[in-house]
């Protein structure tokens, strides 16, 4: 068990939920972006209680996503503001925003402005693209390839310390909350994992557990939500006793490029460690490397770059 959770964490998504994956997290990521920098700003746009918000802060300035700018010297505050670091988080979030405005309800039910606008080379409405940065060719995950690295040396719990806590489940959600807005799927690190297995192959109850290493009652629970929110169709492989394969949708499948974008920021931006796997893009033959791009002009969308109207 502790060979699997160790290649777990050692996989760059999983390092990156260790620092990212809760709902609290995603949110204040959110807010950053919006423009948003002081802490009553960040509690009242995402409803965080004080204590959790100022944890999740402190562990953004800890692995140097933000850092506290003093704005005010009697009493001293401090306002929150993006790192290179936190900045080079950009092209997730704006393939989070393109999530949740295509499958969350819209805009404003995902709290994310309807419209960006791309004001660089003539301006233009801005649609994010994941394309492979090698090729140019727009991410998918049937044209990704899996291989083993057999000389990647497994990663130690105490090695991994740097990188998060194992604080999140479910538990941190109202029970009347769906599984609708990339928050509850990012936002729950086993939901996360599950997906990334998804990704890579996996489709079967057993195989799913062994993988991971998760608690049968939890891994029940997840592939039920993920199920009712569309995000896994059952197909039959067995009819005495029943059995059944959890594949992707449409839907499910959308949600690739995004992880993938959440993997290249750790690649980019932590430090280096070996990994169990690697990613070979099969359309030009090179190890996987994402960029996020407008679809309409091709060219990569800085954050300096780019406006939204407000809701």
């Amino acid at each position: 068990m502790m060979q699997v959770t160790n290649q777990i964490l050692s996989n760059p998504v999983s390092r990156a939920l260790n620092i990212l994956g809760d709902r609290w997290s995603i949110l204040i990521l959110r807010e950053s972006f919006l423009g948003r920098h002081k802490f009553e700003e960040f509690r009242s746009n995402t409803g965080a209680p004080r204590g959790t918000l100022s944890k999740r802060l402190e562990s953004f300035v800890f692995h140097g996503i933000l850092y506290k700018n003093p704005y005010q010297a009697s009493p001293l505050r401090f306002e929150y503001r993006l790192t290179d670091i936190g900045v080079g988080l950009y092209p997730f979030a704006l393939l989070v925003w393109q999530w949740e405005l295509q499958w969350a309800g819209g805009a404003k039910s995902a709290g994310v402005p309807p419209k960006l606008y791309h004001n660089a080379h003539g301006g233009h409405d801005l649609m994010p693209l994941a394309v492979c940065r090698h090729c140019q060719t727009p991410l998918r995950y049937q044209d990704v390839e899996r291989i083993v690295n057999e000389n990647a040396e497994t990663t130690s719990m105490k090695d991994l310390k740097a990188f998060g806590n194992q604080r999140r489940s479910r538990e941190n959600f109202r029970d009347d909350q769906q599984l609708e807005h990339i928050t509850e799927i990012i936002g729950d690190r086993w939901t996360a994992l599950i997906m990334g297995a998804s990704f890579i192959g996996h489709r079967r109850y057993d195989d799913f557990r062994l993988q991971l290493g998760v608690a049968t009652n939890i891994l029940a629970d997840r592939l039920k939500m993920l199920t009712d929110v569309e995000i896994f169709s059952l197909h039959e492989y067995q009819s005495n006793p029943p059995r059944y394969e959890y594949h992707l949708t449409e839907k499910g499948e959308s949600l690739y490029p995004m992880v993938m974008a959440l993997r290249q920021w750790v690649l980019d931006w932590l430090p280096k460690i070996s990994h169990p796997f690697k990613l070979v893009h099969r359309s030009c033959g090179n190890a996987l490397a994402t960029n996020v791009v407008c679809e309409d002009c091709h060219h990569p969308a800085l954050i300096n770059e780019v406006r939204f109207a407000r809701t």
